[in-house]
């Protein structure tokens, strides 16, 4: 159960100040109760809400009042579903939750722009997100935005990975159009961050959509797949291709080939 506990800690402080209702946690949590070969049964409920209710740390916000863990008006968990509690972790255990563990230092030398960074990254948490992406959401210029992440990267709070982003357009005949690839930063808060090996890449793929709505207009969605792949089979492929070749011509013309199928429709983005 303590696993359990902790996995909703999570939910809650990645919303930040926001919280989060008690029926959108119970379905964070399905998939890890599943795997636990647990169901979300009144009596599993009640043993999570007792054990957030231990939690000093959390505070419990209805539309009208606000509660916290010790208050009788919610010990029991029907009484807390009938109030429409959102649960909302104290603004220090967020703060250890993005990796700001001296409070004290980080209110005094976090700027805003760093703080929402932050907040926005643990709401993407393993998904992580584009710094365009960011940088659209805050309205912010790519220059100025550089500062704001390049100066959480130095201090450990986040990390940026390199991306191809491969994206295909909706055209008017229902078909796709092949963009060019763009090399751009994926960003992570440093707990989330992927280990990558040294011929793996993060690659996104987006595709448009042209949809239709019952009332009869069109318009367009976006899906978008997050993966890493991994070039080092493609690598060794070459290798052993170059191992048998005698042929010296036919060595360069091997790496050339090579060469393109990597680098095929990737253009160099933003930094």
């Amino acid at each position: 159960m303590d696993s359990i506990i902790n996995s909703a800690l999570e939910e809650i402080c990645a919303q930040g100040q926001n919280g989060i209702a008690l029926p959108t946690l119970w379905t964070r949590l399905q998939p890890l109760l599943s795997s636990s070969n647990l169901d979300l049964s009144p009596g599993v409920k009640k043993a999570i809400w007792a054990g957030l209710l231990s939690v000093p740390s959390l505070q419990f916000q209805a539309p009208d009042a606000s509660y916290s863990p010790s208050d009788l008006s919610i010990q029991s968990l029907e009484d807390a579903q009938n109030l429409n509690l959102k649960i909302v972790a104290k603004e220090h255990l967020r703060d250890n939750f993005v990796g700001l563990y001296n409070v004290q230092s980080a209110n005094a030398n976090m700027s805003s722009p760093q703080r929402r960074a932050l907040e926005r990254l643990a709401i993407a948490r393993t998904n992580g997100i584009t710094q365009s992406q960011l940088g659209k959401e805050f309205g912010i210029e790519g220059k100025n935005l550089f500062y704001v992440v390049r100066n959480l990267e130095c201090q450990g709070l986040i990390v940026r990975q390199s991306a191809v982003v491969r994206t295909k357009d909706a055209c008017n005949e229902g078909e796709q159009k092949n963009c060019p690839s763009v090399t751009t930063n994926l960003m992570y808060l440093y707990r989330y961050a992927k280990t990558l090996g040294s011929q793996e890449k993060i690659e996104i793929t987006k595709e448009e959509r042209a949809i239709e709505s019952l009332d009869g207009s069109s318009g367009k969605c976006v899906k978008e797949d997050v993966y890493v792949k991994d070039y080092l089979p493609a690598m060794k492929a070459v290798c052993d291709k170059l191992e048998e070749s005698n042929d010296k011509v036919n060595c360069i013309q091997i790496w050339i080939l090579a060469i393109v199928d990597l680098l095929q429709g990737i253009k160099i983005g933003e930094k």
